[in-house]
């Protein structure tokens, strides 16, 4: 059951490339088979009326010059020989049967009886003279021509349809070799190139592309795992010189409390930073080595930070509390330097932003954490990008880049928890974390 659970995502992915590429596979066959169909019919269509024209034209002109020699013999005293084929007389008289009467001068075409007659109609000096053809047989032959020029388009559409899957195939096959080749691209060798194995066509071109632009992602992750592997290796360093000699000092016993005070804030900084630095170096990395940071719950954490950046408060004019709320005698425990550095972001911001004389309440509960402020609020349109990296308010100082809210979204996204803001102009704003993360959706 599990290997079953495994290998669905894998074999989703793989139903839906073979459907994208039936999919495309038929709208090349279709489109192929419209532009046959579309050029075939086209050109039966106008072979057979240019030809039915033409013969039309020809046949006037012969039963023209036909009923001229026909009716000169007759005027010549010469008898035609056409019973029941050559008529004379006055317009409309009883000399031309019924059927034949009401035709006007010149060439008509007309089916009687299963036969197909070309009559033609000429007037003289007041006397109408009309010669009939029997053209049945000529005209079964037309039919069948053109069923044979219909069969002939019904062939090239089959014909049409077959080159059309055997040309989408061909194209195909390098499209379906390059997407296997992209989707098992991270388990090559760096700085391999797929564009060697296709020809400079157009899928060549397209892999040339997707090679640079992967290379450079490549070596762009590789200088950042370096750049991180250089920053946790080389920090730790300063940080232990640090706290090393910290632990000297205090075991000298020659520091007045003074000293000892500011001994301790330059022990509680360095561990501070120790930290900050393992919490972005798990983010950087992708990992998940928040099981191995020390646990609090959110109220210590709410105290912790409080005392940090009461002196900040206090120089800036500005009143910072806590609120307790709900049980703690069953609070959660988070991981701490997540947890901090989480609290200490949303502090520090609204001691940015709140202003002068304003009030600030951290309220911490048994699973969440939440900060308010009664400053000048966040404009609406600016809401929806607060979290956005890079993003800083109306009035940011120069240590300012605008990563402390994309940094809080970034460590819940990875914890799970929930980060969200509400905030109206000139009424403030509540930055609130749920620790518990949103309610799982219901089974079935």
């Amino acid at each position: 059951m599990a290997s079953a659970t495994s290998c669905g995502p894998r074999t989703m992915v793989n139903q839906g490339k073979r459907a994208a590429r039936r999919g495309l596979a038929r709208h090349l066959v279709l489109t192929y088979v419209a532009l046959a169909l579309l050029v075939a019919g086209l050109l039966t269509w106008l072979s057979v009326w240019s030809v039915g024209k033409l013969e039309a034209h020809l046949q006037r002109i012969d039963m023209g010059m036909a009923v001229e020699r026909v009716r000169g013999d007759f005027l010549a005293g010469i008898d035609p020989g056409r019973p029941n084929r050559f008529f004379h007389g006055d317009p409309g008289s009883a000399a031309f049967p019924d059927w034949l009467r009401p035709l006007a001068p010149g060439f008509h075409k007309i089916e009687r009886n299963d036969r197909v007659w070309h009559v033609m109609v000429d007037d003289f000096k007041g006397q109408r003279y009309m010669l009939l053809r029997d053209y049945t047989e000529y005209e079964q032959n037309q039919s069948a021509s053109h069923w044979t020029a219909v069969t002939g388009l019904a062939a090239s559409l089959a014909l049409a349809f077959v080159l059309g899957i055997l040309a989408t195939r061909r194209l195909l096959r390098p499209l379906a070799r390059l997407a296997a080749q992209v989707n098992t691209r991270g388990a090559q060798p760096p700085q391999t190139r797929l564009a060697e194995d296709y020809p400079p066509d157009e899928i060549g071109q397209l892999a040339a592309a997707f090679d640079s632009t992967y290379n450079q992602l490549e070596q762009a992750l590789r200088r950042e795992q370096l750049f991180t592997a250089d920053v946790g290796h080389e920090l730790r360093t300063p940080l232990m010189v640090i706290s090393s000699s910290c632990e000297l000092l205090r075991e000298e016993q020659t520091l007045d409390a003074a000293g000892q005070g500011r001994l301790a804030r330059i022990e509680a900084a360095a561990a501070d930073m120790g930290e900050r630095l393992d919490t972005y170096l798990m983010l950087a990395r992708g990992g998940d080595a928040a099981g191995l940071f020390p646990r609090e719950s959110a109220v210590d954490t709410a105290r912790g930070q409080l005392a940090a950046w009461a002196p900040v408060a206090q120089r800036r004019g500005m009143q910072l509390t806590l609120a307790a709320a709900g049980a703690q005698d069953e609070a959660l425990l988070f991981p701490a330097p997540l947890l901090r550095a989480v609290l200490s972001n949303l502090i520090r911001n609204s001691l940015q932003y709140a202003g002068p004389q304003a009030s600030i309440v951290v309220t911490a509960g048994p699973d969440f954490v939440q900060v308010n402020d009664n400053g000048p609020g966040i404009a609406l349109e600016r809401q929806a990008a607060i979290f956005n990296p890079f993003v800083r308010g109306d009035q940011p100082d120069d240590g300012n880049l605008g990563l402390g809210l994309s940094l809080v979204q970034r460590i819940c996204e990875h914890q799970g928890w929930r980060v969200s803001l509400q905030s109206r102009p000139g009424q403030g704003s509540q930055f609130r974390v749920d620790l518990a993360g949103p309610a799982p959706a219901p089974a079935g």
